[in-house]
């Protein structure tokens, strides 16, 4: 994983040797279960590029590092996991409705003893309106799951009254934050864009921050 020791070590200042080994585990174990259930693409021979479009974020916007973090539509555990090695105070649940993704994440996270790391099955719509998890976050998280204004009133109600929502997009987004504003006018946007070196294979992504600015 050269390319995410260089990135940990010159965009995010951080020492990789801390947390390449956990990644690599992360890799093997995801790769293996990958056989049985697809959690990436079943040619994935590396989650290096999922790991690097998961954090890339991180070297504009920085997370609180006890904060709790949610999130939706995770998949193979993207970006919660990568999230959770790096910021190892947090507290990450991971939700997804698809049971046997989960069932998988719940093998990973038991096989490397991850504390404060935990996966549910659901959709995320209906868990934001359980007392477990309604207004208990200080940040949902998504990658690539679904339009701007789908996943503003699936994860607002995770979020308590300071939190954020960050939304990992790439491409040309304009229409999608229309329909978002539409929604209301008081939804506070901000899309933060970023270039990096081609090496990184980060292209055209950008992090759209989300906070409401009315009552839930």
């Amino acid at each position: 994983m050269e390319k995410l020791a260089k990135f940990l070590s010159e965009e995010l200042h951080l020492n990789p040797e801390y947390y390449i080994n956990e990644f690599k585990i992360y890799q093997e174990k995801l790769l293996t279960r990958n056989k049985f259930v697809n959690l990436v693409s079943r040619k994935t021979e590396s989650i290096e590029n999922h790991i690097l479009n998961s954090i890339f974020f991180l070297s504009k916007y920085k997370l609180s590092e006890d904060s709790k973090i949610a999130d939706i539509g995770t998949g193979g555990g993207f970006p919660g996991i990568p999230l959770k090695i790096l910021y190892p105070e947090s507290s990450v649940t991971l939700i997804d409705s698809i049971s046997k993704k989960i069932k998988m994440l719940d093998e990973i996270i038991i096989e490397m003893n991850i504390k404060q790391l935990k996966a549910v099955c659901g959709r995320a719509e209906i868990l934001s309106q359980e007392y477990e998890y309604k207004s208990k976050f200080d940040y949902v998280i998504s990658k690539a799951v679904a339009d701007l204004d789908k996943l503003f009133l699936w994860g607002i109600k995770f979020l308590n009254k300071n939190g954020v929502m960050i939304c990992i997009k790439g491409g040309n987004i304009n229409s999608e934050i229309q329909t978002l504003k539409s929604l209301n006018e008081k939804i506070n946007i901000e899309v933060i864009n970023f270039e990096f070196d081609p090496v990184y294979n980060i292209e055209d992504k950008k992090a759209v921050i989300i906070k409401s600015l009315f009552k839930k």
